[in-house]
C-alpha cells in the first residue's frame, strides 16, 4: 500500500470499541459509509491481536491506510510506566503490525492539555520515530478563547514538538443544543478555526477537524443539514481532512443519541445521513478541490468569527456578492497547485438551517453573474 498523501481530502472517524469486539466487518461498514481512512478498534488484551490483523488485512484489500489505537504505545503507559517499559511496548506493536502494509500511524494521544502532557506526547513521537517503522498520530485539543499568546504557544509546541502529519484538533462547539449557547459556540468555532488555519500556513502542516456526528453532553444531536455544513465550511477556510466523532455506540449511554451504528451493531438512519454527506463531499467539493490549494476565506453576514468580511469591489476575483434575506455566507479562494493563474472559488450557504437564495459576481477579462439557491450547509465550487 502507498503512504496515506496528507495533502489529499481524507475522511475517517473515531474508533473506541476493544479489538476483541470489533472484526474486519467494521471496515467495510466505514468504507460503505464514505471514509478513505480507517482507525482501528482499540488493542488492549492479547486476545483481541487476530482480530487486529484480520482488520489490517481488510484495510489493505480496500485501499484503506489505518490508525493502528493499540493501547501498549499510548502516552498513558509511558507516564505511567516509564520509557523502558514503554520501547519495548513500541517493539513489541512493531513486530506485531510491520508485515501489515495498512499500518501506517499508531495513536499516542487524544487532546493533550497540560505542559506535562505535551511533553509526554512530544517524547512518545520521538521514541516511536526512532525504534519503529510507525508514523505517530496524536490528535490536539480546540484552543479554545484562550489568549493570543497562549493559543500561539500551544500551537508551536504541537507543530514544532509533536511535528505530526497534519494538525488534527476536535472542536465541537458549532452544533450546540441551546439555543442561548449557539452563538457563543459559534464564536469559539470560528476562533478554532482560524487559528489553526494560520498555524497550518505557518508551519506548512494540512489542517484536519473531528466533526461532531454523536449528540452528546451540551451538543446537540446534528441534523444532516449539520453534518454537511461542517465537512463544507471547514473546506472551505482549507480544512482537508475530517473525522467523525463518534459513530459506534459503546453501550447505552443516557447522555449521548444519533449514533451511527448502535450498540447491536445494526446501522441507524444516521449512518445512511453520513454515507450520503461524505460521498457528495468527496464527490462534488474534495474532487474539484484537489488540484488546488487554500487561499483565504472571507465571511458575508456572518455574526461570529474574525475573519476577513467580503465588501464589492475589493476583491481581485470577485466583483459582488449578495444574499437575499442577508444569509450569510463562506466564500473560499483557491490557486491552482501547478498553475497559479487557475484560479477556484467556493460558496457556501453558511446558515445551518435555511436555505440561501444567492448571487456571486466574477470580474477580470471574462466577468459574468452565477444565480444560485444553495440548502443548508451547500456550497458551489466556480473554476475560473
Amino acid at each position: 500500500m502507498k503512504k496515506i498523501d496528507v495533502n489529499r481530502y481524507q475522511i475517517s472517524f473515531w474508533n473506541y470499541v476493544a479489538t476483541h469486539l470489533q472484526g474486519e466487518e467494521m471496515v467495510d461498514l466505514m468504507k460503505n459509509m464514505g471514509c478513505n481512512l480507517y482507525m482501528s478498534p482499540e488493542h488492549k488484551i492479547a486476545d483481541g491481536l487476530p482480530n487486529m490483523h484480520k482488520v489490517l488485512r481488510r484495510c489493505e484489500q480496500l485501499e484503506m491506510p489505518c490508525i493502528v489505537y493499540d493501547h501498549r504505545v499510548t502516552l498513558r503507559v509511558l507516564l505511567d510506566k516509564g520509557e523502558g517499559e514503554y520501547i519495548a511496548n513500541l517493539k513489541a506493536a512493531y513486530a506485531d503490525y510491520k508485515d501489515y502494509p495498512a499500518a501506517l500511524y499508531c495513536f499516542i494521544w487524544d487532546e493533550p492539555n497540560s505542559d506535562e502532557e505535551y511533553a509526554g506526547v512530544i517524547r512518545a513521537c520521538e521514541l516511536m520515530r526512532a525504534e519503529t517503522g510507525l508514523r505517530p498520530f496524536v490528535s490536539l485539543n480546540h484552543v479554545g478563547m484562550r489568549a493570543e499568546k497562549d493559543a500561539d504557544r500551544v500551537l508551536k509546541l504541537a507543530a514544532e514538538g509533536i511535528r505530526p502529519d497534519v494538525l488534527l484538533y476536535n472542536c465541537y462547539s458549532q452544533c450546540m443544543e441551546e439555543e442561548c449557547d449557539r452563538r457563543q459556540g459559534l464564536e469559539n468555532y470560528y476562533h478554532n478555526l482560524q487559528k489553526f488555519i494560520e498555524a497550518g500556513k505557518k508551519y506548512n502542516l494540512p489542517v484536519w477537524q473531528s466533526l461532531l456526528l454523536t449528540g452528546h453532553l451540551c451538543l446537540a444531536n446534528p441534523t444532516q443539514k449539520q453534518l454537511r455544513w461542517q465537512l463544507n465550511v471547514g473546506a472551505a477556510h482549507g480544512v482537508t481532512g475530517f473525522f467523525w466523532f463518534h459513530p459506534l455506540e459503546l453501550g447505552y449511554s443516557p447522555d449521548a443519541c444519533g449514533h451511527a451504528i448502535d450498540c447491536r451493531g445494526n446501522k441507524t438512519p444516521k449512518y445512511d445521513m453520513a454515507a450520503y454527506e461524505s460521498f457528495r463531499f468527496m464527490e462534488d467539493v474534495a474532487s474539484k478541490l484537489q488540484g488546488y490549494v487554500h487561499e483565504k476565506t472571507y465571511h458575508f453576514h456572518t455574526n461570529e468569527g474574525e475573519f476577513e468580511r467580503f465588501y464589492a469591489d475589493r476583491d481581485d476575483l470577485i466583483a459582488q456578492v449578495y444574499t437575499e434575506y442577508n444569509r450569510p455566507a463562506v466564500i473560499g479562494k483557491f490557486v491552482g497547485k501547478t498553475d497559479p493563474s487557475h484560479r477556484a472559488v467556493m460558496l457556501v450557504n453558511a446558515s445551518q438551517e435555511n436555505i440561501c437564495h444567492a448571487r456571486i459576481t466574477f470580474g477580470g477579462e471574462k466577468p459574468f453573474t452565477d444565480d444560485v439557491y444553495l440548502s443548508a450547509g451547500s456550497a458551489k465550487i466556480y473554476e475560473l
